[in-house]
């Protein structure tokens, strides 16, 4: 994945980063020339990563539905990795409490 501080602002996923307020950085990575987004979500046994806060604000400015998101809420470490679709953004995310909740995203 490549990862730069190139200038995506015409890009949905940097717009979406933009707007809820974050840096891109170790958290939240912008990639493939801006068409995919790497978050790393805060869990129990770490001290960094983005809040639920800005994942949900991120998930929202995507346009996520309801029901991505409530399946992502809901995901378990059991339930390994999961995906959704939707308006041209694929989705996919594990969970576990010690390293919170990992989501790709990219354009499909």
């Amino acid at each position: 994945m490549l990862v730069t501080t190139l200038d995506f602002s015409g890009h949905h996923f940097e717009a979406a980063v933009d707007e809820c307020g974050i840096t891109a950085g170790a958290w939240a990575r912008i990639g493939d020339d801006g068409e995919s987004l790497s978050l790393d979500h805060r869990g129990d046994d770490e001290s960094s990563g983005i809040s639920v806060e800005f994942l949900v604000c991120i998930l929202a400015e995507l346009e996520a539905p309801d029901s991505v998101i409530e399946e992502m809420s809901q995901t378990r470490a059991l339930d390994g990795r999961q995906s959704a679709d939707w308006d041209g953004i694929h989705a996919s995310w594990a969970y576990h409490p010690d390293t919170g909740l990992d989501v790709v995203l990219s354009r499909s």
